[in-house]
């Protein structure tokens, strides 16, 4: 079989005759050589089917230049060189195809390290591939014999004085020329530089005498900056009759050529991206390509450079095949992972340091390295890939001592004691707490959590395994408090063993409660009080468990009570308070400011306080306490940044908690689903088991708003999820009776409903937590005994209710309102519905207002005036679809038509039509005054209502009346505009309130 080239100019085959006795065997086994040799390095510079050379032209000429002139009796030798997989096997392939198709045979040798000991090794592959130990009595037979039985040494200084070794020479190599004189030789030898010395010298010898025999001889070299036997390897390189041939990387376009001639090309645009990877050496571009097309991904990004075996088992060969000692010198900068120092390498690799340059100019010259790192991490996964995990971890071993030794930051050390798995020294047990603390402080928890738990492993004494078991919780906390959760058995036995004190036995009392562990955290907060002798900054630390106490579990303040008055009586806490006062006292810790009100001090963190690890706490009971408090309100959560910066660096515990705020706060504004949104969010980021006694905040703001939204079956799933027994110990349990009655309200389950509203209550009281904006009972205990027909009940409530609302907290004095409106006579319901109405409205609660104002229609429509009816349904239905409230449109739809957000109208009482009032109208027009009476008029107050909120007279009502009708272009108050309603005008009035007084 013969192959030939597309790309060959005619003028260079070679057309020198065959000899006429050459055999067909000869021939065949001159292919398969030339075959084998080509096959078995792997190197890919020609296609598999054409043959095809990248960039080697020029070299291919040279060599067939030489080879015509050999085969005419001016014999040469090459010296042929270039880094691994630059393509020298597959260019010397091609040599041996066209010496074959020109008569000559091929004589080929390959040297390597491990034969180096092995004399005349790479002469003895000669020898038989040219076909001279074909007969048991060849003289070359013999000699080879002596060589291999160690009779014949020439590196030995006696022997090398001996005139016997040189005539040996001579007929080794005179039996290679009588051979060629037979038939031309090309006579090639691969990875020259791995020959014994004694091929060496043979090889030297044969060059000085082929002048005029048939013979082209071609060694094939990787560059050697430090030969093994540097005397024989010069003598060989700078032979008078060498010719010097040097293969250099491919270029781009070189690579992109590469690329389209595989079996199935690659997209050549890679072509830079391909050669920024590997530098140009064709073994690595290929393998590249084969791994990236065996995992080609079809979709949006296109084509993708993968990393895979091919690749590993390239960048392996070239390793392996290039001058040592590169192949450990690009370990070690693999498992640094970073730009390392020669000095630093030659240390931990204990050899020359100009060695370790040499081999970096190895790597470099292989395509491996650039600017002493590795030219793309994908190089580096592939070195990773084959070294075995001993080898690794070893290395990481050497380079955790030598970076502590030289002083390298705690993060550098660390990283590798994490790898290296353990290194029993002193040292690292510190250095991994240290470097824990830097990427806590730099929000890098991850790491933080992996150096910590290192530490564990490292730790030379029960104590220091004890305190990075605390530290390795308290960072675990940030992620998910469930696996904080596994640990805390372990550090309450080493509290009482004594191995945990000061600060790590003060967090362990944090997480204890945070798990609903009362017991377990009141034994450790007494362990730690106990002892004899506490420093100010110690003993003050106390205060942050025992406020958690006092405001997670006011039931329990009792069992604390000692230690509490007496950290009181040394000025370093208050006296023991009740909740609310210790949620003061968290948030003033937080802000690092006096205490004061729960509010105050909770404005002051919000603003202040930067969200990390420290404040998380803190910093959720202060918003909730905003929240409660209805700070919270038309301005959204838009006004607190402490919801919004930093988000990039947040934990998911961080993420967690801020979403079970945000999703209280969209809760009182009446945003049913976001509220679901962020809280089902809160339960993504911390499963319930990881919430602790604080799971009761996400449940009961999905069951309120599954509730409200009439997703009844939705609401009873959340009402499955199991929640601690100890959470109903805690201010959470509120929220979640009071969620969990408001489902059996609406699912007319009126009797549960009223024992959760009691039992709330009672808790309440009891916790000296009986707050009216915290959670309203009085108003939910009301409806519930309205529902059961018990009117004088429900008015009772409300008015106890209202009678503890401060003025500013229009949200909850607003319902007040509304319930007490229900429970009282018709006569005096429109004008409690009207006044509940307008205290909705300015809380931005638009849920409860878009009910008020359903009932208030209702009244209206009693009282018999239609047309303010339905305009407040009207405003009522819109205000429910933005709340996602499914029960109110189901009651308001039969009343006032379709609910099509398309319909441009609906049907008036005089069976007319009538604009749409959700339509947006020009009010640019209306002076301040015209804009706050048609605002209350078009909620249905009258004349008369309007001049007694607004202080001027009925006329003056009935003129800014008039001026509005004529410039909005309606006739009656039924045509107003709800977009008056909408801009908050009706809520300014003229002493400065928003809203006047219930």
């Amino acid at each position: 079989m013969r192959m030939t080239s597309s790309h060959e100019p005619e003028h260079h085959r070679l057309d020198s005759a065959r000899p006429s006795g050459d055999a067909p065997g000869d021939r065949g086994l001159c292919h398969g050589t030339a075959d084998v040799l080509g096959l078995a390095t792997g190197e890919a510079t020609m296609n598999h089917s054409t043959g095809a050379l990248v960039e080697r032209d020029e070299h291919l000429n040279v060599l067939k230049d030489l080879l015509s002139a050999s085969v005419r009796g001016q014999g040469r030798a090459v010296m042929l060189t270039g880094a691994s997989g630059s393509g020298k096997t597959v260019l010397l392939n091609r040599l041996a195809q066209l010496a074959w198709e020109a008569g000559a045979k091929v004589v080929t040798a390959v040297a390597s390290h491990a034969e180096q000991s092995l004399p005349l090794g790479v002469i003895g592959q000669l020898a038989h591939s040219a076909g001279l130990l074909a007969e048991s009595d060849s003289p070359v037979a013999g000699l080879l014999e002596e060589a291999m039985s160690a009779r014949w040494d020439s590196t030995d200084t006696e022997q090398a004085r001996d005139a016997t070794p040189a005539r040996k020479l001579h007929a080794l190599c005179m039996a290679l020329l009588s051979r060629a004189a037979d038939q031309p030789l090309l006579l090639y030898v691969d990875d020259v530089h791995h020959a014994d010395p004694s091929s060496l010298q043979c090889l030297s010898y044969l060059m000085r005498r082929i002048h005029t025999a048939r013979i082209l001889v071609v060694l094939a070299a990787i560059p050697q900056l430090a030969p093994v036997h540097p005397m024989q390897y010069a003598e060989l390189l700078h032979s008078s009759s060498s010719v010097p041939l040097s293969l250099r990387p491919l270029t781009r376009q070189g690579i992109g050529q590469v690329l389209a001639q595989l079996p199935q090309p690659a997209d050549r645009g890679l072509a830079a991206q391909y050669h920024a990877i590997t530098g140009g050496n064709p073994r690595l571009a290929t393998a590249l390509a084969d791994d990236s097309l065996r995992r080609i991904d079809h979709g949006a990004e296109g084509a993708r450079t993968v990393v895979g075996e091919k690749f590993i088992e390239a960048v392996r060969t070239c390793l392996y095949r290039s001058e040592p000692p590169a192949l450990p010198v690009a370990r070690a900068l693999a498992v640094a992972g970073q730009p390392t120092e020669p000095p630093v390498l030659a240390r931990l690799l204990n050899i020359n340091e100009e060695m370790v340059r040499c081999a970096l100019l190895t790597l470099r010259r292989v395509g491996l390295l650039a600017d002493g790192t590795f030219r793309d991490p994908r190089i580096r996964t592939a070195v990773l890939a084959g070294m075995l995990p001993d080898e690794r971890m070893d290395l990481h071993r050497r380079l955790a001592s030598a970076s502590h030794a030289a002083g390298e930051p705690a993060i550098v050390v660390a990283r590798h004691l994490v790898d290296a798995d353990r290194v029993d020294e002193a040292w690292a047990a510190p250095t991994l707490h240290e470097a824990a603390d830097q990427a806590l402080a730099e929000g890098r928890i991850e790491d933080a959590i992996s150096f910590l738990d290192s530490a564990c492993t490292a730790s030379v004494d029960d104590r220091q395994r004890a305190e990075a078991t605390s530290a390795l919780t308290r960072i675990e906390w940030q992620t998910n408090p469930a696996d904080a959760a596994r640990r805390l058995p372990e550090l309450v036995a080493a509290v009482r063993a004594g191995l945990l004190v000061r600060r790590h036995a003060v967090a362990s009392a944090a997480h204890l409660l945070w798990h609903g562990l009362i017991d377990d955290a009141v034994d450790v907060i007494l362990m730690i009080s106990a002892a004899e002798q506490m420093e100010p900054e110690f003993a003050a630390s106390l205060s942050v468990p025992l406020l958690l106490l006092a405001y997670l579990f006011p039931g329990h303040l009792d069992r604390v009570r000692g230690p509490w008055e007496s950290l009181a009586a040394r000025g370093l806490m208050p006296p023991p308070c009740r909740p609310l006062q210790a949620a003061a006292e968290l948030t003033a810790l937080a802000a690092r400011s006096p205490h004061g009100d729960a509010v105050a001090a909770a404005e002051q963190v919000v603003h202040n306080t930067r969200v990390d690890h420290e404040a998380l706490g803190p910093i959720a009971i202060a918003l909730l306490a905003t929240i409660f408090a209805d700070r919270i309100g038309a301005t959204g959560t838009s006004h607190y940044p402490v919801l919004h910066r930093a988000a990039g660096r947040r934990t998911p515990t961080t993420h967690a908690l801020v979403s079970a705020i945000l999703a209280e706060g969209n809760l009182r504004r009446g945003d049913l689903a976001a509220t679901e949104e962020h809280a089902r969010r809160a339960l993504d980021l911390i499963p319930a088991k990881g919430w602790g006694v604080a799971v009761g905040a996400p449940l009961s703001d999905l069951v309120m708003a599954t509730t409200i939204s009439g997703a009844y079956d939705a609401a009873e799933e959340w009402l499955s999820v199991p929640v601690p027994a100890a959470m109903f110990d805690t201010p959470f349990s509120l929220k979640y009776l009071h969620a969990r009655g408001t489902y059996y309200l609406r699912t007319n389950c009126v009797r549960a409903a009223l024992i959760d509203f009691q039992a709330c209550g009672r808790m309440m009281v009891a916790w000296d937590l009986d707050l009216p904006e915290l959670v309203p009972w009085r108003t939910e205990l009301a409806r519930a005994h309205i529902a059961l027909g018990r009117a004088q009940h429900g008015r009772e409530l409300a008015r106890d209710q209202l009678s503890r609302l401060p003025q500013h907290n229009v949200r909850e004095r607003g319902s007040a309102l509304w319930v007490l409106a229900m429970a009282s006579d018709p006569a005096e319901r429109l004008t409690l519905l009207q006044e509940a109405v307008m205290l909705l409205r300015a809380s931005d609660d638009e849920l409860s207002t878009a009910y008020a104002m359903a009932d208030l229609g209702e009244a209206l429509h009693r009282a018999g005036d239609v047309d303010a009816a339905r305009a407040t349904w009207q405003t009522a239905r819109r205000l429910a679809r933005r709340s996602d409230a499914g029960p109110l449109l189901d009651r308001i739809r039969p009343i006032i038509g379709t609910d099509d957000p398309e319909e441009p109208s609906a049907p008036d009482a005089a069976g007319g039509s009538r604009p749409d009032l959700a339509a947006a109208v020009a009010l640019d027009g209306l002076t301040d005054a015209e804009r706050r009476v048609a605002a209350l008029a078009a909620l249905g107050h009258t004349n008369r209502a309007i001049a007694t909120k607004l202080y001027v007279t009925v006329s003056t009502v009935e003129q800014h009346l008039t001026r509005a009708y004529r410039k909005l272009q309606v006739s009656r108050r039924a045509d107003l505009p709800t977009g008056l309603i909408d801009d908050g005008a009706a809520e300014r009035f003229p002493d400065g309130s928003e809203v006047s007084a219930a």
